[in-house]
């Protein structure tokens, strides 16, 4: 990702980076490296909290999480990369010994790195913590030693005042601590020793031994930098192996380092346990020569989390190559003597391998150090801070499947719930583990993803749920359909659209994701209508205004999943037609005729399907005569008012006319359609055995039986209303009846539903038909006078 680009908010940044390595997903090498997933998180994190960008307003404590949450990426990011590393194939240092008894320790150490990956691992997360460290600089310090005390020490003299005054009586380093000799300091001398100290302290706390030995020098205590540059391993390249041609002149073949590196340790150990020495003193020699014995005296000086982190680290660093350099009774340079080396010859005469296994007593010593730092981590009031502090440690311990565990535990008590951030932060290093298959460190569940997604759904971040969504497993295509369906119902089409279609984008099935949102929105259909009455519904009047209820709008956009992409244009026809009877068996006509809007012509071509096909075109007829009756109904409402001449007139009332045929050439076309079967005893007949077939046979029969009814009776009540202006209406009347009467279509079989028979109330509109074609004394009233 460039580092200049800046979307319009962090949840976007952070998307943007999954998707980039979303491929390397199974890579650990490249997912893990310093310019890989964990990497660029720290830098997004770093760069927001550094950065005054537009699209954030963040307080001193945000930008102080930012950074802290920078900090652990870059922990996961080092810890994980040192794991992925192969195990060495060199040399062990015992091997390194047999060879050459005088090996140096800088190379025995190495080979210690090498053979002990839960040395070198605890030794990277010492670096993280030195590079992580804010150094402040030191305070301005004279380059002249004690110069106030030298100074008053001169005036006493030529004022001949010889006997105790208070200030120590030499200027040797050890004379404000030596014993029974109670001197002190000038007070600007004795601040500016403590302050000297302290910038020390913090030299080392950050790792530059070098430049805290440089500061000794330029403020005239040579001393200091001797004891601080004591840390150095000995380091001589030309005896790491005397049978190979090291390629070092005379004059290159130099040593540097400790040679009495155990002698200068011990030394060190009792200068932190000393009482004689102030406490700063003592933590600075605790500090460059760090154990678990003098973890003590090194604390007072750590002021925040990370250095009493770092300060346990140290120990149990410093105490790990004691232990092994004992093992090796000192190696050459820290014995020396011949008896020395005779014992070291001696044990190394066994076996040269490093003993294979789990050494539980220095993880168990590890284990005790870190847990001890665990209630320290959860004493603030900041949850996003608690967890931070419990995910670093976490890491280090190799516990992120407990931790993990506790987040979504946290997720059962809404009363507290955690930040958003913080949420953001275990969805990404979930989804990090997950793709450098770490499963051992994951949980089951994928709990802490669905919850960001919910995030991500309240923030308006809907473009990036599908990212997100595919990395829940099985539940991928089922989660995502859900959050389509859950989209506000004024959600535009062209955002639906895009929303289905960028499954693809993240490997989801889209084909089954737009079957799963077209479900779950008649499921919420089903919720929102009420139950389906025994009896058959109401049809509401042509033409009718009245808004579509929601539950009708989730019905339309479940067809609507199965619109957007090609790969389900097989599945309209079936689904429109269920999804149409669905509607018309409540009698809701208008939210029926909506769903077949713009429906592609070519859904008939792909279906394959003769009988969805017939159904399909049953309502298309269905819906064009109700459209026909709406228009005849507004031809009528439209009758000319005033003088027109004949014409106008004429013309008017042949539009009326024509109107009327065509409606009754539909509805009497409708009527006699096949619509399925007859009654529910021809179900054997056709051999049907799913529950499914059935149940569309009984919604077809109970649309028949809504509409053939009504649509006979207000076809004939329209007739009557219009027989002045059509000559030939009762005509039609009596004719639709004789059709209704025949047996051939059975049509009268329609009138009768349960316990209903509208057998009656439709003989009742044929009588009234006939008597006012009968007005005018017409002795035929199939004929009535024009």
């Amino acid at each position: 990702m460039d580092k200049a680009v800046v979307t319009t908010n962090i949840y976007r940044d952070f998307a943007q980076s999954v998707e980039k390595f979303q491929k390397h997903r199974g890579n650990p090498e490249t997912l893990v490296s310093a310019h890989g997933l964990a990497a660029t998180f720290k830098e997004i994190c770093t760069r927001r909290a550094t950065r005054q960008l537009a699209d954030q307003r963040l307080t001193d404590e945000d930008r102080k999480m930012l950074r802290l949450e920078a900090n652990t990426w870059d922990l996961l990011q080092r810890v994980y990369e040192h794991r992925r590393k192969p195990q060495s194939e060199g040399r062990t240092a015992q091997e390194l010994l047999k060879a050459n008894p005088y090996v140096p320790i800088d190379a025995l150490y190495r080979a210690w790195l090498s053979y002990s990956p839960r040395l070198a691992e605890l030794c990277e997360v010492r670096k993280w913590l030195e590079a992580t460290y804010r150094l402040k600089e030191p305070p301005p310090l004279s380059s002249e030693y004690w110069k106030f005390t030298r100074m008053d020490l001169k005036q006493k003299k030529r004022q001949g005042q010889t006997e105790r005054t208070g200030y120590v009586r030499t200027l040797d380093p050890d004379a404000v601590n030596r014993i029974g000799d109670s001197g002190v300091l000038n007070a600007d001398d004795a601040l500016e020793e403590k302050q000297f100290i302290v910038s020390l302290f913090q030299y080392i706390r950050a790792g530059k031994i070098e430049d805290a030995a440089a500061l000794s020098q330029r403020t005239a205590r040579p001393w200091r930098a001797a004891v601080i540059r004591g840390s150095h391993h000995l380091r001589w390249e030309a005896l790491n192996d005397p049978h190979t041609d090291s390629g070092l002149n005379s004059q290159e073949d130099v040593w540097s380092g400790n040679r009495r590196w155990l002698l200068w340790r011990q030394t060190c150990a009792r200068a932190a346990m000393s009482t004689a020495l102030s406490t700063v003193d003592k933590a600075l020699h605790a500090a460059i020569s760090p154990s678990v014995q003098t973890l003590p005296a090194v604390l007072p000086l750590c002021n925040s989390w990370e250095d009493r982190l770092w300060a346990r680290l140290s120990a149990l660093i410093g105490d790990r190559i004691e232990a092994r350099l004992q093992e090796t009774a000192g190696a050459f340079w820290n014995r020396g003597t011949l008896l020395d080396r005779l014992v070291l010859l001696d044990q190394l005469e066994g076996d040269t391998k490093p003993v294979a296994g789990h050494d539980s007593d220095w993880e168990a010593v590890i284990a005790h150090q870190l847990e001890e730092l665990t209630e320290e981590a959860v004493d603030t009031n900041l949850p996003m801070e608690d967890f931070l502090r419990r995910s670093q440690l976490s890491i280090i311990r190799r516990q992120m499947q407990p931790l993990l565990a506790e987040v979504e535990d946290t997720f059962k008590h809404p009363d507290e719930p955690l930040p958003a951030s913080s949420i953001r932060f275990f969805a990404h290093v979930w989804l990090f583990l997950n793709m450098i298959n770490v499963s051992n460190e994951l949980t089951q569940s994928t709990t802490i993803i669905e919850k960001y997604i919910e995030i991500l759904q309240k923030s308006g971040e809907r473009d990036i749920v599908a990212l997100y969504t595919s990395f829940l497993g099985h539940a991928a295509i089922k989660k995502y359909a859900d959050f389509l369906a859950a989209l506000p119902l004024k959600t535009p089409r062209a955002e639906l659209e895009r929303g289905l279609r960028s499954a693809a984008s993240y490997h989801l099935n889209v084909r089954l994701v737009a079957q799963e949102a077209a479900k779950l929105s008649r499921d919420r259909a089903a919720k929102l209508f009420p139950a389906e009455p025994v009896t058959l519904p109401t049809l509401p009047e042509f033409g009718g205004d009245e808004p579509l209820t929601e539950g009708e709008q989730h019905i339309i956009r479940s067809l609507g999943w199965l619109r957007f992409h090609p790969v389900t244009k097989d599945l309209i026809l079936k689904q429109s037609n269920e999804d149409t009877r669905w509607l018309l068996c409540r009698g809701r006509v208008k939210a029926a005729i909506q769903l077949s809007v713009d429906l592609p012509e070519t859904i008939i071509s792909v279906s394959g399907d003769p009988s969805q096909e017939t159904e399909y075109m049953l309502y298309r007829k269905l819906f064009s005569l109700w459209d026909q009756f709406i228009i005849v109904q507004k031809l009528i409402s439209s009758e000319p008012r005033g003088m027109l001449d004949g014409d106008g007139w004429g013309h008017w009332k042949r539009r009326v006319k024509e109107g009327f045929e065509q409606l009754f050439e539909t509805a009497t076309s409708v009527m006699t359609a096949n619509w399925g079967i007859d009654s529910m005893d021809d179900v054997d007949q056709h051999g049907l055995t799913e529950d499914a077939d059935v149940v569309r046979l009984k919604e077809l029969q109970r649309i028949r039986k809504t509409f053939i009814p009504e649509l006979a009776m207000r076809l004939t009540r329209q007739l009557i209303d219009a027989r002045i202006y059509v000559p030939n209406a009762i005509t039609m009347v009596t004719q639709l009846a004789n059709l209704v009467a025949d047996g051939k279509d059975k049509l009268h079989l329609d009138f009768v539903y349960g316990g209903n028979n509208r057998i009656a109330e439709y003989l009742l509109l044929v009588r009234e038909a006939i008597l006012v074609g009968m007005e005018n004394g017409s002795s035929d009233p199939l004929l009535p006078a024009l």
